[in-house]
């Protein structure tokens, strides 16, 4: 996005707050309505695609979804699904049956449409479902649609009785299974510890 703010000579630090988990396409059409907002989104995706050789995981994310069934977990993302795929295959992260992407909605982000068709196909109700996100855009969707939210990262100051706490990373949750297959989330408790 820095690249394609110099070239349209657009302030990125005007955009870098309100454009994360939004819909590329929804960012160039604020920024810079006198451009063709697709157009230049695909650009704009297809950088994003071609820089993705250092990106990594969330801590602990990998072990955590794969001690899920795939029917359990989908994704609810903001970029495009071909993007979206690329991100996941370069984090050597798990690509889930269940990919609710920038063009498969109508609505982006802060709108709850992405969250609603997600827990449509994995066929839960939204209530049930736990939501985790990075950005205020992404949080207001998912509380919007009923999801409940576990928060990841400081980026996100929203506070609702529906976000039930704040990590660093994956590493800091325990997944408990229970007989009736029933599950539970459990962050483990935080030490300060004095060397």
């Amino acid at each position: 996005m820095k690249e394609w703010c110099h070239r349209n000579d657009i302030s990125f630090s005007s955009l870098s707050g309100s454009n994360h988990s939004a819909r590329t396409e929804d960012t160039v059409t604020a920024a810079a309505s006198h451009l063709n907002a697709k157009n230049e989104a695909e650009r704009i995706e297809a950088m994003e695609r071609d820089a993705l050789q250092d990106l990594q995981e969330i801590r602990g994310a990998c072990n955590f979804l794969n001690q899920l069934s795939p029917a359990q977990w989908g994704v609810a993302t903001s970029s495009s699904a071909s993007t979206a795929k690329a991100k996941l295959s370069a984090a050597k992260m798990p690509i889930s049956n269940v990919l609710i992407s920038a063009d498969t909605v109508n609505n982006g982000k802060p709108h709850p449409e992405a969250y609603l068709e997600a827990s449509k196909e994995l066929g839960v109700e939204p209530q049930q479902c736990l939501a985790f996100e990075d950005s205020t855009t992404g949080a207001e969707s998912a509380l919007t649609a009923g999801c409940s939210v576990l928060l990841i990262g400081t980026r996100c100051q929203t506070v609702n009785s529906k976000i039930i706490g704040r990590i660093d990373s994956f590493s800091e949750l325990d997944l408990l299974t229970f007989e009736d297959s029933s599950m539970a989330i459990q962050i483990k408790r935080r030490t300060n510890q004095v060397m």
